[in-house]
């Protein structure tokens, strides 16, 4: 699978994220993978790709798991089928190395998936509740300000004042040439919050970093990167970091300094980040991975994910 049938596949599926483009797998791989690559792929008779699953095995405590590129670290995990595309041919090329693993895991699949339907004959799948993924629905028209519970929309007015009170405050999306400058500070900012709690936080990791460096920019260019960044003046006193794609807006992680008594940058950061979603013609913004409840308080619905494993009946 070359990068650009990759990327002709992904516009093709209706249900494809940011998650399973080439611009986050290929990132992902160079910087947090490893092991033997076992990719899936099926053609048409015309040889045009039509469904492709990236995997690779991942050696767990004596066991051989395929797993898909990406795992742990995109909220959203799935194989990327083209309207038509035979499931059972997609079955049948993520199986055809069975030989050389244990068992397959697929973890963070949406309810409708395809790779939830019914599995091949000789195989046992085993399905639980993964990670819940609140969603707020985005209205068709008018502020979407307006889908928020009635305490949430107030709070973001009142917020708006008091940092309109304090001078100097703006929100707005980074460009391209603020990318760099906003994942420093995100780092910074992650690292700053975490440390009052004697812990390094999940971005310390320079592989993490490095990853994210990569990915960035590649998301920008095709248009699926959005980073929310509230200033005080010259300073960065939040960043949020999300995705898009013309059916959705994500946010991925987020950083805020705490510093200042009396301001909620964070919730300026959101509100940036959710109307630029719906800004965008989107119909949900996903908080993604997590249950914190400040995500209910945006007016979020819990939405479930699934993790499947699968083994040789027998």
């Amino acid at each position: 699978m070359t990068r650009q049938e990759h990327w002709s596949l992904w516009r093709r599926d209706p249900r494809a994220t940011p998650f399973q483009s080439p611009a986050w797998l290929e990132a992902w791989w160079t910087h947090l993978g490893g092991g033997e690559r076992l990719d899936a792929a099926v053609r048409d008779p015309a040889g045009d790709l039509v469904a492709a699953l990236p995997l690779f095995v991942w050696h767990d405590a004596g066991v051989r798991r395929l797993v898909p590129v990406g795992a742990g670290h995109s909220d959203y995990c799935d194989a990327l089928v083209a309207p038509g595309a035979p499931m059972d041919k997609v079955w049948s090329a993520i199986l055809a190395t069975a030989d050389r693993w244990d068992e397959l895991l697929l973890p963070d699949l949406r309810a409708d998936s395809p790779l939830l339907g019914p599995v091949p004959g000789g195989w046992q799948a085993h399905d639980t509740e993964a990670e819940i993924c609140p969603v707020l629905t985005l209205p068709r028209e008018g502020s979407p300000l307006a889908a928020l519970t009635g305490t949430q929309r107030r709070k973001v007015v009142h917020d708006r004042h008091r940092a309109g009170r304090l001078g100097g405050v703006t929100e707005a999306l980074a460009t391209p040439a603020e990318i760099g400058p906003a994942l420093d500070a995100l780092f910074a900012l992650h690292a700053a919050r975490w440390a009052r709690e004697g812990q390094p936080g999940v971005l310390a990791d320079p592989r993490i970093q490095a990853f994210h460096r990569s990915a960035a920019p590649a998301l920008a260019e095709a248009g699926l990167l959005r980073i929310s960044l509230v200033r005080r003046e010259a300073a960065i006193v939040a960043v949020l970091y999300g995705l898009a794609d013309p059916r959705a807006g994500y946010s991925y992680i987020n950083a805020v300094d705490m510093s200042v008594p009396g301001q909620s940058f964070g919730t300026l950061a959101f509100a940036c980040l959710i109307e630029a979603a719906a800004a965008g013609g989107a119909a949900e913004f996903h908080f993604l991975r997590g249950e914190e409840p400040y995500k209910y308080r945006w007016g979020a619905e819990p939405r479930r994910t699934v993790r499947r494993t699968m083994r040789r009946a027998g």
